[in-house]
C-alpha cells in the first residue's frame, strides 16, 4: 500500500530539574499503520506537558478506509484496562502506550486527556487544573509554585519572590535574618535599621564573615572591641590591675594618661 507523504512534528517543551529540555515526536502516516515515532528524548523529568493524541488523527489517505471504515479493527491493547483497542475512534497514543479514550483520564476528576494539555508526575497523570491544584502557593504571589521552591520561615516562596522587606534584593541564597515582627530582612539592612554605632570609630558594629560580634559598653557608649582603648596612647583596656578604663571628661584613658589629665 503506497502511502502520501506527510509528516507531522509535535515538539514538547519539558521542564526537567530546572533545565528545559524538547521532546519530538514526529508522526509519520506513510505507513500502512500510523506511527508515531520519538526521534529525541530525555530522561528522569519531573513533570512536564504532553498531549494525548487521537488514533484518528495520524491516518494517511491512502489507508483512511481501513481505518475509518473498519470500526473492529484492533489497534492493541489498552494499557491500562488490558483490553482490545477496536476502532481507530475509541483509541489514543501517550507517554508511549495505546489507551482507550475513556481509560486515559485525569487521576482526580475523571475527564478524558485526550488533545488536552495534561501532567504526568509520580505514575499519575492530571488535567492542568488538577494538577495545579496539587501544588503549593507562593506566600508573596499567591501563585502555584510549579518549579523550583523555596522554602522559608516556615512559609513556601517561589524563589524570585523571597526578598529583603526593605532594600527589595532578592534573598534566594543569601543570608537574611527577621527583626521583631518577623519581616524577612537581608544582613545589610537589618545592620542598618538595629546595630550600634561606636563611638569611637563611628562604624556600625557588625559581624564579620559571620563570627560571633561583641560591643564593649562604657560611659553609656557602645564601642568596638578593637576600639575600646587609650584615647591618647592607644593601648588597649584590659581586666588586669591597672589595664582598665579611667574615663575622664567624656574620653577612654588609661591609668597614666588619667592621672595627667586629673593633675593639670
Amino acid at each position: 500500500m503506497s502511502g502520501v507523504q506527510c509528516l507531522i512534528t509535535l515538539v514538547v517543551f519539558i521542564r526537567l530539574n530546572n533545565r528545559l529540555s524538547v521532546t519530538i515526536f514526529d508522526i509519520d502516516n506513510t505507513l500502512e499503520k500510523p506511527n508515531i515515532r520519538i526521534s529525541c528524548c530525555t530522561e528522569g523529568f519531573t513533570f512536564g506537558w504532553f498531549f494525548a493524541l487521537a488514533c484518528m488523527s495520524v491516518g494517511s489517505e491512502s489507508d483512511s478506509s481501513e481505518w475509518e471504515d473498519d470500526p473492529e479493527f484492533i489497534h492493541g491493547l489498552c494499557a491500562k484496562c488490558k483490553e482490545n483497542i477496536i476502532g481507530h475512534e475509541n483509541g489514543c497514543k501517550a507517554l508511549g502506550a495505546l489507551y482507550h479514550v475513556n481509560c486515559f483520564v485525569c487521576q482526580k476528576c475523571r475527564d478524558p486527556l485526550v488533545k488536552k494539555p495534561f501532567y504526568h508526575t509520580d505514575g499519575l497523570t492530571y488535567c492542568e487544573k488538577d494538577y495545579l491544584d496539587t501544588l503549593e502557593k507562593c506566600d508573596v504571589c499567591e501563585e502555584h509554585i510549579k518549579e523550583r521552591i523555596l522554602r522559608a520561615v516556615d512559609k513556601q516562596y517561589h524563589p524570585e519572590c523571597f526578598k529583603c522587606t526593605d532594600c527589595s534584593n532578592c534573598l534566594d541564597g543569601v543570608p537574611f535574618t527577621l527583626d521583631s515582627n518577623n519581616n524577612v530582612l537581608c544582613v545589610q539592612c537589618y545592620n542598618k535599621k538595629f546595630a550600634y554605632t561606636c563611638a569611637a570609630c563611628n562604624d556600625l558594629i557588625v559581624s564579620e564573615d559571620g563570627a560571633e560580634t561583641y560591643r564593649i559598653i562604657a560611659m553609656d557608649k557602645d564601642f568596638h572591641v578593637s576600639c575600646y582603648k587609650c584615647e591618647v596612647c592607644g593601648v588597649k583596656f584590659t581586666n588586669d590591675e591597672g589595664q582598665g578604663c579611667y574615663p575622664h571628661e567624656e574620653r577612654l584613658l588609661c591609668h597614666a594618661h588619667y592621672k595627667e589629665a586629673v593633675a593639670q
